[in-house]
């Protein structure tokens, strides 16, 4: 059968994010003999004209489409990216009368109402790369049989989600797909993934949701071939995409010793937890190739991290950052201000432990975009500032009552006075101008790991200095 796969997602900041799901979907398809095109609208500048060039070219018989992100979860400057997904899907009617399907950790979020919204006729809920090959096989059968996971316009039943136990099983994402040079070029890095699954309970985090709850390893072997096959193909900066890089410690460990004992001349970062950040491992990442590591921190308030269910306190972010900076990694700390049970004197206790800690850079967001299934969707229902039919696919945030009508104007005047600071919310610090200076400048990896720059002021943006 013929498959025609299509990234519609073209969000450029902080930067654009090669669809390694969709990479992961191709190469599964194609195990199981089926012709797949792929189609990335990432940097293409007539959108129409690429759907009708695809389809009129490969006569696809079925259709799908992975969506990595439904907005950029951002306040007060909200965009949603589903008005752009369904003229997407409106054009592949015009060219072609092949069913269509979603997938992805944004559809995954809310299959119901994406499918609804965007009138496609089918999706997967988790991870398609065992269910999708089965629902085309279906389809030789003139039926969608009932598959974990698979969502239809008709029927409406989801069972699942689906997620792929033994992710060893799965071959190696098919990068061939895509333009992974233009990735580099214009993002800075390119993907891996050492695990799935997160068994935290942060009361705002989807990833349990999208992933599961139960940790599933990949091969450290299976993870250095990767990204020597990444190397080999000039991409030299990696983001390690798992929620947490760092838990299991052991496995972080094995990781970073394949990397070594491989040679691999790649320099890469990820997102860690500082609850599980020892001074040895922070050394060893170093020696594998590791510039910088950005911790989910939220807040620097000891109740406001309980109450969103951190397993970390102050302390271990004040250690978890030095064994860092010991090793001579980059720092960040990513942060959620207006979160439950923030107030002027927590919000004060979060801004003192950063500037008592100098990370090379604080990524700040005002306020936390609600899902559905969440904790923070439960509690916000129970305070009154949800109804019970929210259908949460525009946009909804939670700020903490004590400070909502006043926290813009705090992280205004916070801007002012810690130059690190980025705040994705309120254009502060990053932008395209930015972002495409930078990239023409040779700077690869993430941008702020590279804010000690800006604030020398070696590069003229005609942007706000960090």
């Amino acid at each position: 059968m013929r498959v025609l796969l299509i990234s519609p997602n073209i969000e450029m900041l902080p930067d654009p994010v090669a669809p390694l799901g969709l990479a992961f979907l191709s190469s599964a398809l194609k195990s199981c003999g089926q012709e797949v095109c792929c189609l990335d609208l990432c940097f293409e500048e007539d959108v129409e004209q690429a759907l009708e060039s695809a389809i009129s070219r490969f006569a696809p018989q079925a259709i799908g489409l992975s969506l990595r992100n439904i907005d950029n979860v951002a306040y007060p400057e909200s965009v949603s990216y589903l008005p752009f997904f369904k003229k997407v899907i409106e054009r592949c009617r015009r060219f072609s009368s092949s069913p269509i399907f979603l997938g992805g950790s944004g559809f995954t979020l809310m299959p119901e109402r994406i499918l609804s919204f965007l009138e496609a006729d089918g999706g997967i809920a988790g991870e398609g790369e065992e269910a999708f090959p089965k629902v085309l096989s279906g389809m030789l059968d003139s039926s969608f049989p009932r598959i974990e996971g698979f969502i239809s316009r008709e029927s409406k039943e989801l069972s699942g989600p689906s997620w792929v136990q033994n992710l060893d099983s799965l071959s190696s994402p098919d990068w061939t797909c895509m333009d992974l040079k233009a990735y580099f070029a214009k993002g800075g890095m390119g993907n891996l993934q050492t695990k799935r699954g997160c068994p935290f309970s942060c009361i705002y985090c989807t990833y349990p949701l999208i992933e599961g709850t139960a940790v599933r390893l990949r091969s450290p072997r299976r993870v250095a071939d990767e990204a020597e096959a990444l190397l080999h193909q000039g991409v030299r900066n990696i983001f390690i995409v798992d929620n947490i890089f760092n838990f299991p410690e052991s496995h972080a460990r094995a990781v970073c010793e394949a990397f070594i004992e491989r040679g691999l001349s790649l320099q890469w970062s990820c997102y860690a937890n500082p609850a599980f950040f020892s001074r040895s491992l922070a050394k060893v990442m170093k020696q594998a190739g590791c510039t910088g590591v950005e911790f989910g921190t939220d807040s620097g308030s000891p109740p406001v991290l309980a109450r969103l269910g951190k397993n970390f306190t102050p302390e271990d972010i004040r250690r978890g950052s030095l064994y860092a900076r010991e090793a001579g990694l980059e720092v960040c700390h990513s942060l959620s201000l207006g979160a439950p049970g923030d107030t002027d004197e927590t919000l004060e206790e979060t801004f003192r432990l950063m500037e008592e800690i100098a990370p090379t850079a604080v990524i700040a967001m005002v306020g936390l975009r609600i899902f559905p299934g969440t904790g923070l969707a439960r509690q916000a229902e129970a305070e009154g500032l949800l109804s019970p039919d929210t259908d949460f696919l525009d946009p909804v945030f939670y700020i903490a009552p004590a400070v909502r009508d006043r926290l813009v104007d705090i992280v205004r005047h916070r801007s002012s006075l810690s130059p690190n600071w980025i705040f994705p919310g309120l254009s502060i610090n990053v932008s395209l101008r930015l972002q495409s200076k930078l990239r023409k400048f040779g700077v690869k990896g993430p941008l702020w790991e590279h804010m000690k720059i800006l604030r020398g002021r070696t590069i003229s943006t005609g942007e706000p200095h960090a």
